[in-house]
């Protein structure tokens, strides 16, 4: 009886042991933990606990992501071009939203430069304006695939390319100095060509050979043209033409008479300028139409824009642009042997015996007296007269064309032989 009984105490102890090693769960438990491929880990509130957790930090890791991303397309696509770089910042901008090998690939310009990060309206206005400009960088550090318009080569100075002016030319033998468009002696066609490069101007010719003159006494022009003295009395080679076309029958009734400062009539602006040619001196249009008797400034109407003047002498009035604005800036002068270096060159005497620094400041005179003011010659006054010297008030400055005829800063569509006393172009009568 006693082994039969610790038979079966020694079954209870097994079967209990075996209910301590695998306890039942809930069926809600255990199917969730089956569904999830694992084992129960806990009371439901655990793990409601533990998703809590971990979704924040899942969705975190997502967003981060997405924000890299964006910024990695953005600096892949969104650089700025610029034209030219100085001192390591640009100002000039070609292209927005570009990317740097866009940028460089389709402008080979020496100075062409780039920035990685893209601005607003706001942005680049600031540094454009206030900031000094946008930090930036060259698109290239040697002259390879650098190409430079006419008249330059490219160069490596501190660090970048540049392209520098370096004209194709050679002073032919014999070829001494010439006088420019814009009134200047250069020493020969080279160094005129030069000037021209650095100044940017597609204007500055050759006006004829040998130092600039003041007169057509020794201008020899040469290739068919004849020498004109334009309202500052310097000369000018001019192409006169041998006659007038004939103008097509709608525009007949355009083609009106036009009355020279000289007093006589004139059928055409190209009849005026025709005269002028073959006389070899400027004929400034007075007012269009037929030249009247006894005119005045309350019997003739100008133009809009122009304001009646009288002649001091005859009181013929002539109708002249006074909106010229004139420059206040001089060259410095190192050597006063030629008369284009000399300050005094560029100064003339006006027919009130004053002398002032240009043929703007002529004009300008004249609009504020009303009356009709001319070149009486080149250079000063009388160096022994008390006669003032003309002083500009204000602060103003700009490029002029003054042309006392029609008061167009183009000769080809003035109506008279008057000169662009800024510009000089060259002069072409047809």
């Amino acid at each position: 009886m006693r082994c039969e009984a610790r038979g079966l105490r020694g079954v209870e102890l097994a079967g209990a042991k075996a209910e301590v090693k695998k306890p039942k769960l809930p069926k809600a438990v255990a199917g969730a933990a089956v569904a999830r491929g694992g084992t129960w880990r806990g009371p439901p509130e655990m793990t409601t606990l533990r998703r809590g957790i971990v979704a924040p930090r899942y969705n975190t890791y997502v967003l981060v992501s997405l924000i890299g991303l964006l910024l990695q397309t953005q600096s892949a696509t969104g650089g700025i071009c610029w034209s030219s770089i100085s001192n390591g910042r640009c100002k000039e901008l070609l292209s927005q939203g570009v990317t740097k090998e866009d940028c460089c690939a389709s402008n080979a310009a020496a100075a062409t430069a780039y920035s990685e990060e893209d601005l607003d309206s706001g942005s680049l206005f600031f540094w454009k304006v206030l900031g000094g400009g946008v930090q930036c960088r060259p698109c290239r550090e040697s002259c390879t695939e650098v190409r430079c318009e006419e008249g330059k080569k490219c160069v490596v100075r501190r660090g970048r390319p540049r392209c520098v002016c370096s004209p194709e030319c050679k002073a032919p033998r014999g070829g001494g100095p010439v006088c420019g468009t814009d009134g200047k002696s250069y020493k020969n066609l080279c160094r005129l060509k030069k000037r021209a490069c650095k100044k940017g101007s597609h204007e500055l010719a050759v006006a004829y050979n040998g130092h600039c003159q003041s007169s057509c006494a020794r201008v020899r022009c040469g290739q068919g043209r004849s020498c004109v003295l334009d309202q500052n009395l310097s000369p000018h080679c001019v192409r006169c033409a041998r006659r007038c076309p004939q103008p097509p029958p709608q525009q007949r009734a355009a083609a009106r008479p036009v009355c020279g400062a000289d007093g006589n009539t004139y059928k055409s602006a190209c009849h005026l300028r025709l005269a002028a040619c073959r006389a070899g001196r400027a004929i400034p249009v007075a007012y269009k139409g037929h030249c009247k008797q006894n005119a005045d400034c309350t019997t003739i109407r100008c133009r809009e824009g122009q304001t009646c003047l009288s002649e001091m002498k005859s009181g013929r009035p002539r109708c002249v642009t006074c909106t010229y604005r004139c420059p206040r800036k001089r060259e410095r002068v190192r050597n006063r042997t030629h008369r284009d270096r000399d300050p005094s060159a560029t100064m003339l005497c006006a027919t009130n015996n004053i002398t002032y620094p240009s043929w703007c400041h002529i004009v300008k005179d004249a609009c504020a007296t009303g009356f009709v003011l001319e070149t009486r010659h080149a250079g000063p006054c009388n160096a022994y007269d008390t006669s003032p010297l003309y002083i500009e008030e204000d602060n103003t400055s700009s490029n002029y064309g003054v042309d006392l005829a029609d008061e167009d800063a183009r000769f080809e569509d003035a109506e008279s032989l008057s000169y662009n006393g800024q510009t000089h172009r060259s002069l072409a009568l047809s």
